[in-house]
């Protein structure tokens, strides 16, 4: 079960309780810490307990009581935390626990139940907590018990979550909490509630008790058990009954570190809880540490950026500090989620300490950052392959508080271009350059060796490898519409120069001058966030733009000066000349079937098309659309790549020089250019059409049925039809998740949805239940499986795990493959998405569908894609098919003016293979 909620609703919802302690079957979960970590401060309180008594000189005598536990301790949300055994162990005998989860109620009487009491109860209903705190206070003068003890961990934390549009609600539950603990709070009772104390917490307690007779103090306190969790500063709040008829507004606040504690107003608490947050002793380095702060805008109470604070085992260090900025929607990976990611950074960043830097993904709201959730991540680790900080700092990070950010000791980082593919230089610290009298300073920075690491930009398709680079001068132009959203990485950065400057230096290590900070590699900070949604799956998806004009044209076209692009345009007419002279000598189609010679025309007339679309994408600027998950973000799960036209307005080529500053462009309306934004394997998906199709088929008014399981944002379907403008296609796209539905108009344009030839059907369903029970018989000419696993999935088959990342295990069972059969036409065809670096995997799914289809022919991608494409047939696949399928697909490159671009003929021919 995936442990992160949707939304914080999710915190009030039964059943997500329900499946959450499910899925921590033998696990206790505690959140904010163990009983040892608030212990002292519980018999502290306990000793307090009348200090705010009606009558001073009737409690006089017990002022500083002896530590007495002789109470009725009511556990609100007791969850399967130990925390109530802890306290029994500590003396307190009579303990009740309540929950509204009745599977985490009947666990834990299982567990506890002969020594203290469960009761399965929904708080939300007032009238029946008020009668079981009734009840309960009857129970406790029939046993003798001397006072009440409230105890609250997290609960109201979660209990008054809210989305933006959920305040009312979480108002109101907070009300009738208040309001019911309240009333039956008596003399020498004490309230404790341990919680973060995030603003929209402090802000419903101080509107629930500023009129109310009872008294607040606050203790912050540190975990001892400094483990693993997504955790941010906690915060025990004690509330005691206090005289009648006095207002005191004031609140007790013990400060953390002296122990010193001041009496502050009620008003003024939430701006302390932040001071105490912002001034926790950080600067103490403690290895392992692992601290979230959530730095507030004050003038509108809300937490815009959270920083992540990781000291590391490191060894080796080069920095005691380093700032890494982490991109909007990568929040959730597990290199910044996880004390183990953050583990990785350090060790390739060589730093002591490191502060991630990010911005407030849920919602932005004051207190809507989450509640000490466990990240759930995988054991298999992506490698980074290199680490390289900004070095753009002497243009405005110069002077950062006291600690100078510049040039000092700062890696330098460019790209250069040679034949098309980039080579990295690094660097190192060459700001002493001109300096050789060997001065050897203690600082880490400065290492002064001027090495050259020339690594090549490893490309892959589905996984993106998590590569921190520097932040070069942008070869291609940057548009402002890049700079304007708040989430872009370039606006962290300024941030970072301006707004947080003096936090990181406050919580950066001593001694760290010159402390580097470093960026992602650029296509990912060259983008801009369209719009993000949570998602019941995949906890929320993000839309981005990327610009990538330079990038797609050395690509495709390769690096050419203007003689260069000359000479093309020259070769272009030499090309159209052969062409023309092909087509006199009627070489096109010999009647002797001479494949040869028709391959020789083919490739001609490629040659001219791409010479046309050169001309065209010279013209314009390039950008991906691309679709993410913030639970795996470095897995594009939809691109589809658009254009724009580029008008330049009057900027002088010296300014231009001299700044730095691109060209200023308008825009015309997005252009979505579909057949060059295929995929090799979506490339051999279209090319399996063929198998299905003759010459005839564009001539009769018959749809090609055609189901595609995986579906996302219906980009392939997008470039089927862009490929086969004249063929009647119908689809049915099948998704699970309604929320990538929504964002499917982002990704095609209007004509896409009007074409009467082309019909797509939307199914928001699950694949597997979808095929299971179709009533459709004999329907279907195409099913396409594209369905991905999650991270290290497997098969396992004699004891050995066969690891699988396309297609999904489910899918690799005799029943859902004959429910497949049944719905395929006996002429139909079953095309999947093979992914996967294990050999034995590979062997394995050829002999599974090869044991349930007459052929199977494999397509290997005939670039770096690691993926093959499997076309399964219910009739056997000749030689003649096979060349059919040439003979089609070479007339269909002919005949078309759109065609994928640098499509190599020969090598797709013989990369087509029966197994």
């Amino acid at each position: 079960m995936e442990v992160l909620p949707a939304g914080f609703s999710d915190f009030r919802n039964r059943e997500y309780w329900n499946n959450f302690f499910r899925s921590f079957d033998k696990k206790n979960f505690e959140w904010y810490g163990n009983y040892g970590d608030i212990k002292k401060i519980v018999h502290e309180c306990i000793r307090r307990r009348f200090n705010y008594c009606d009558s001073a000189l009737k409690c006089s005598s017990m002022k500083r009581e002896i530590l007495n536990k002789n109470c009725l301790l009511i556990n609100a949300g007791c969850g399967n935390s130990n925390v109530s055994y802890e306290f029994f162990q500590d003396g307190f005998e009579y303990i009740v626990n309540i929950d509204y989860s009745e599977v985490v109620i009947e666990k834990m009487k299982n567990k506890y139940g002969k020594i203290m009491e469960f009761i399965n109860i929904d708080v939300s209903n007032t009238d029946k907590f008020d009668t079981l705190l009734t009840n309960l206070e009857k129970e406790r003068l029939k046993r003798k018990k001397e006072y009440k003890l409230f105890f609250d961990k997290a609960f109201l934390d979660a209990y008054i979550s809210c989305e933006k549009n959920e305040e009312d609600i979480c108002k109101k539950n907070a009300k009738n909490y208040f309001s019911i603990i309240l009333k039956h709070l008596n003399e020498g009772d004490i309230f404790l509630i341990i919680t973060l104390a995030q603003y929209y917490i402090t802000k419903e307690i101080v509107r629930n008790i500023y009129d109310k007779n009872v008294m607040l103090e606050v203790f912050p306190f540190l975990l001892n058990n400094n483990s693993s969790e997504f955790k941010y500063h906690p915060f025990l709040f004690a509330f005691y009954k206090n005289e009648k008829n006095i207002k005191d507004y004031t609140v007790k606040f013990t400060h953390l570190g002296n122990k010193t504690t001041n009496d502050i107003s009620l008003w003024k608490l939430p701006q302390e809880i932040n001071n105490t947050r912002e001034c926790v002793n950080l600067h103490t380095f403690r290895m392992g540490k692992r601290v979230t702060l959530d730095i507030f805008n004050r003038n509108v109470n809300e937490c815009h950026y959270n920083v992540i604070v990781y000291d590391s085992s490191n060894d080796i260090i080069k920095y005691n500090t380093v700032v890494i900025v982490v991109p909007f929607g990568y929040e959730f990976h597990w290199l910044y989620s996880t004390p183990e990611g953050n583990e990785q950074l350090a060790t390739q960043a060589g730093a002591k300490r490191l502060l991630l830097v990010m911005r407030s993904n849920f919602g932005g709201k004051s207190g809507t950052v989450g509640v000490g959730l466990t990240v759930v991540h995988n054991d298999k680790r992506e490698n980074l392959t290199s680490l390289c900080p900004e070095n753009d700092l002497n243009n405005g990070l110069n002077g950062i508080g006291t600690k100078q950010i510049s040039g000092h000791g700062v890696n330098e980082h460019f790209v250069e271009r040679e034949e098309g593919k980039e080579k990295r230089n690094n660097n190192n610290n060459n700001n002493n350059n001109n300096n050789n009298n060997n001065n050897n300073n203690n600082n880490n920075n400065n290492n002064n060796n001027n090495n050259n690491n020339n690594k090549k930009k490893k490309k892959k398709k589905k996984k993106k490898k998590a590569l921190l680079t520097s932040n070069p001068p942008l070869e291609n132009s940057l548009y402002s519409e890049f700079n304007e959203g708040n989430n872009s990485v370039y606006i962290l950065l300024d941030t970072i120069k301006n707004e947080l400057r003096n936090i990181l230096n406050e919580i950066s290590l001593p001694n760290s001058k010159n402390f580097p900070i470093m960026v992602l590699n650029e296509e990912v900070r060259n983008c801009k966030i369209i719009c993000h949604e949570k998602s019941n799956f995949c906890v929320s998806i993000i839309i981005r733009d990327v610009l990538i004009t330079q990038e797609f044209i050395e690509e495709n076209f390769g690096i050419r000066n203007g003689e260069e692009i000359q000479k093309g345009k020259h070769l272009q007419r030499k090309t159209h000349k052969k062409r023309n002279k092909l087509k006199k000598g009627n070489y096109a189609k010999s009647s002797n079937g001479d494949m040869q010679i028709e391959k020789e025309y083919t490739k001609t007339d490629l040659e001219k098309k791409k010479g046309e679309r050169e001309n065209y994408f010279r013209s314009r600027a390039i950008y991906k659309r691309q679709m993410i998950f913030s639970c795996d973000p470095l897995t594009v799960q939809s691109e589809l790549i658009y254009t724009k036209e580029k008008k330049e307005t009057e900027v002088s080529e010296e300014k231009v020089t001299t700044t730095g500053l691109a060209p200023a462009f308008e825009m015309d309306k997005i252009n979505f250019e579909y057949v060059e934004s295929a995929s090799q394997y979506h490339v051999n998906f279209c090319c399996s059409v063929f198998f299905v199709i003759n010459e005839n088929v564009e001539r009769e008014d018959k749809f090609v049925n055609i189901c595609i399981l995986g579906g996302g944002t219906n980009v392939l379907s997008n470039v089927m039809k862009a490929v086969f403008p004249n063929l009647y296609l119908h689809f049915d796209v099948v998704e699970i998740d309604e929320t990538v539905k929504k964002f499917y108009s982002l990704f095609c344009n209007e004509e896409m949805l009007t074409c009467e030839k082309q019909v797509t059907n939307y199914v928001i369903m699950d694949s597997y239940d979808y095929i299971k029970d179709s009533q459709k018989n004999e329907f279907y000419d195409i099913i396409f499986l594209d369905i991905n696993n999650s991270q290290n999935s497997y098969i396992k088959i004699n004891d050995q795990k066969l690891y699988l990342t396309c297609p999904h295990i489910k899918f690799l069972k005799e029943e859902i493959i004959n429910n497949m059969k049944r719905i395929l036409k006996k002429s139909g065809i079953l095309v999947i998405n093979l992914l996967t670096r294990d050999t034995n995997a590979r062997k394995y799914v050829h002999h599974f569908f090869k044991s349930f289809f007459r052929s199977v022919v494999s397509i290997l991608s005939t670039n770096k894609e690691i993926n093959e494409v499997l076309i399964c047939s219910l009739e056997e696949v000749t030689v003649e098919k096979v060349t059919s399928l040439k003979s089609g697909l070479i007339e269909k490159m002919n005949n078309s003016d759109r065609w994928f671009l640098n499509f190599d003929v020969e090598n797709f021919l013989s990369n087509v293979k029966v197994l």
